[in-house]
C-alpha cells in the first residue's frame, strides 16, 4: 500500500482549516462590525478558490490565473482592512501610496516581466512587503495606545497577528516561487509548497481565534 503523501495531507490540512474562522465568523455574523465582516470576506473568498483550485488541479489545468486573482483579492481586502483600524482617521495617505505602488508594479509586471496567465510571483512579493509594514504599523501604534495584557483578549491583535505571520514566513518562498513552481519537479515543488500551507494554517487558526474574542459591545480604541 502507498504511504500517504505528506504534502498532500498538510494541503489537505490547510484547505480544512479555514472551516474553522469561518464556523467562528459565521457565528459572529448577525453583529459582527466592518472590519470584522472585511476577514469573513477574505475567509470565503479562499475556501472559493481552494473549490475552484481543487476543480483546476483535478482536470490538470493551471492554477496560474487563479492565484494571481486570489492574491490581488487578498491585497485589496486587506488593505481596506488596514485602512479600517489603522488610517481611517490618520496617514491615509499611506493607504494611497501602498495603493499607487500596487497598481503600477501590476501594470509593470504584467506587460514586462510575467503576464497574468502565469503565476505572478513578483506581485505576491510585493504584496507581502506592503502587508507587513501594514502589520508591522499596527502592532507598533497597538502597543502604544492599549495596556499590554489587553493586547491578548483583543480581537483585531489576533488578526494582524495572523497577517503579519503570514506574509513574514512566506515572504521568502514567494521570492522564490516562480522558481519552485515552475522549475521543480511537481513532487519536490509540492513539497516546498507545503511550508505555505503551514502558515496558512496558522494565520486560519489565528484569524479563528481573534474573531472568536469578538463580542457584541467592544469597543475598538483609535
Amino acid at each position: 500500500m502507498k504511504p500517504p503523501d505528506i504534502s498532500e495531507i498538510i494541503r489537505l490540512a490547510s484547505n480544512v482549516s479555514l472551516l474553522l474562522p469561518l464556523a467562528v465568523y459565521l457565528s459572529r455574523f448577525r453583529y459582527a462590525t466592518t472590519r470584522v465582516h472585511i476577514i469573513g470576506a477574505l475567509i470565503v473568498v479562499s475556501g472559493v478558490c481552494d473549490l475552484i483550485g481543487f476543480v483546476l488541479r483535478e482536470g490538470q489545468q493551471s492554477t496560474a490565473v487563479l492565484f494571481n486573482i486570489y492574491y490581488a483579492l487578498l491585497f485589496f481586502l486587506l488593505t481596506w482592512f488596514y485602512y479600517e483600524i489603522l488610517f481611517l482617521n490618520t496617514r491615509r495617505m499611506v493607504v494611497w501610496i501602498g495603493l499607487a505602488i500596487y497598481l503600477q508594479s501590476l501594470i509593470l509586471v504584467t506587460i514586462f516581466v510575467q503576464s497574468f496567465l502565469e503565476y505572478q510571483t513578483l506581485m505576491w512579493v510585493i504584496t507581502a512587503v506592503i502587508m507587513i509594514v501594514y502589520s508591522i504599523a499596527y502592532f507598533l501604534y497597538s502597543i502604544s495606545t492599549m495596556p499590554m495584557p489587553s493586547l491578548f483578549g483583543y480581537t483585531l491583535m489576533w488578526i494582524n497577528s495572523g497577517v503579519l505571520i503570514y506574509f513574514c514566513l512566506n515572504l521568502f518562498l514567494f521570492i522564490l516561487g516562480n522558481y519552485v513552481l515552475t522549475r521543480l519537479e511537481p513532487q519536490t515543488s509540492l513539497l516546498i509548497w507545503s511550508f505555505h500551507n503551514v502558515n496558512n494554517i496558522i494565520k486560519n487558526v489565528l484569524f479563528a481565534v481573534g474573531i472568536y474574542f469578538y463580542r457584541r459591545k467592544i469597543v475598538d480604541f483609535e
